[in-house]
């Protein structure tokens, strides 16, 4: 597995379907640290066919308190499984798609031209999933998530929004990709408001971020771009197919009254088909497998 995506989550129910959906079909595999999640997020993670390993944080502290530990475990394990090239990304984030076809082109560009850290531009998406903020701290920065491994990984210090890459690549070349990075969990504000409350809560006194965290609530001088044609991300498949519902249960082999009303079903000898008595075999076994209700559900008379 030469390009890996390595993700870290704790109760991402709410946005882990729709990353794996997004980031499935353009990577190797998967490789995610679950970190004491007590939601859906554990089954959903065993249902994806392209995860290549799950590891577990059993005895999980604050929201990010083992926020480096985790990146470091996840950076073995996709060495330990053969990759050269990973990209990274939180469960709330989304890759442009433009982007995601192009990965194999700019880990081939990054080996022919030895710029093994490769930045993505992160913008954060505001009421709307079309248009992302452009002035102030929270506007677009960059920010390194695809990168090769080298030989040698160590950790670094504890302590939050630190570069996922190693520090072996800390003096390593950079390039700076033609790409977007969404994030997701800057949309409403009431998630805006939470992620200020947790990270006022975990550092108070700004030591892991001198600039703390009022920007992300702070909507003076707002502005917002839309994104542009042809940028956009893809989410959960349920956006772009059918919205079905969900089946019924089967009215079964045996026909009711009602059922029989409805459809005007008629024996060759015996006019109306009459429901046979409970327990009784149903004389017209050619009808057998077929679910009427499903087959004339809205057709009108």
């Amino acid at each position: 597995m030469s390009l890996l995506c390595l993700v870290q989550v704790r109760n991402e129910a709410r946005f882990l379907p729709g990353f794996l959906h997004h980031i499935a079909p353009h990577v190797d595999g998967i490789v995610a640290l679950d970190d004491g999640s007590t939601d859906a997020t554990p089954d959903i993670l065993r249902r994806e066919p392209r995860i290549a390993s799950i590891l577990r944080e059993t005895a999980p502290g604050p929201p990010h308190a083992t926020e480096t530990t985790n990146r470091y475990r996840l950076l073995v394990e996709a060495a330990r499984l053969g990759a050269r090239w990973v990209v990274c990304a939180d469960a709330d984030e989304r890759f442009e798609e433009r982007f995601l076809t192009r990965l194999r082109h700019e880990a081939q560009r990054g080996d022919m031209r030895r710029e093994p850290v490769r930045l993505v531009r992160l913008v954060n998406l505001w009421d709307g999933l079309d248009q992302y903020r452009v002035d102030g701290l929270c506007g677009p920065r960059m920010t390194a998530r695809m990168f090769r491994l080298p030989l040698e990984i160590t950790p670094r210090r504890p302590g939050m929004h630190q570069p996922w890459f190693p520090p072996e690549l800390d003096a390593a070349p950079r390039a700076v990709m033609d790409a977007n990075l969404y994030h997701l969990r800057m949309v409403d504000r009431r998630d805006r408001e939470a992620r200020y409350r947790k990270f006022v809560t975990i550092d108070p006194d700004g030591r892991d971020q001198a600039i703390g965290y009022g920007h992300l609530i702070d909507e003076r001088g707002l502005k917002l771009e839309r994104i542009p044609q042809g940028r956009h991300f893809v989410d959960r498949a349920v956006a772009s197919e059918p919205d079905w519902p969900e089946p019924e249960a089967p009215t079964g082999l045996l026909a009711d009254a009602a059922f029989v009303e409805r459809f005007h079903l008629a024996g060759p000898s015996r006019g109306p088909m009459a429901a046979p008595a409970a327990g009784a075999p149903h004389e017209w076994s050619h009808l057998t497998g077929f679910d009427f209700e499903a087959i004339f559900r809205g057709v009108s008379r």
